[in-house]
């Protein structure tokens, strides 16, 4: 499963890069600090899910999650938040899935093979 990396935080891009880079069944495409390299980058390359921080500078998640979803083939979106009171209105904004930034590792990544198996699941039945 492709997969496009967005957090404005250095750390956090480098920890979740790092833990992404590790699963061969995950191939990291590309990251963004900003929505507006994030907007640049999904006109040129075509990812399987989006995994996007709720405060990436230069839109609102909404505007930003219909543009992600707007996109051919539609693409998974999951928003992380260190604000777990925002997954209410974040899934109500149209994200597949809310990840708190202070949930352990290993949900972050139980929640990207659920994805997985139902992008493969979907991917058989075309």
């Amino acid at each position: 499963m492709r997969i496009v990396l967005a957090d404005h935080h250095q750390n956090a891009l480098w920890a979740l890069q790092t833990m992404l880079e590790a699963q061969p069944e995950f191939e990291l495409i590309g990251v963004s600090e900003d929505a507006q390299s994030l907007l640049v980058f999904t006109e040129n390359h075509s990812a399987d899910l989006f995994l996007v921080d709720r405060e990436l500078p230069g839109s609102s998640i909404g505007d930003l999650i219909d543009h992600l979803h707007a996109l051919d083939p539609r693409p998974y979106v999951i928003i992380m938040s260190s604000e777990f009171e925002y997954s209410n209105m974040i899934l109500k904004a149209g994200a597949d899935a809310f990840v708190s930034k202070s949930d352990r590792p290993d949900y972050l990544l139980d929640t990207l093979h659920q994805i997985e198996k139902r992008f493969r699941n979907a991917d058989q039945l075309t």
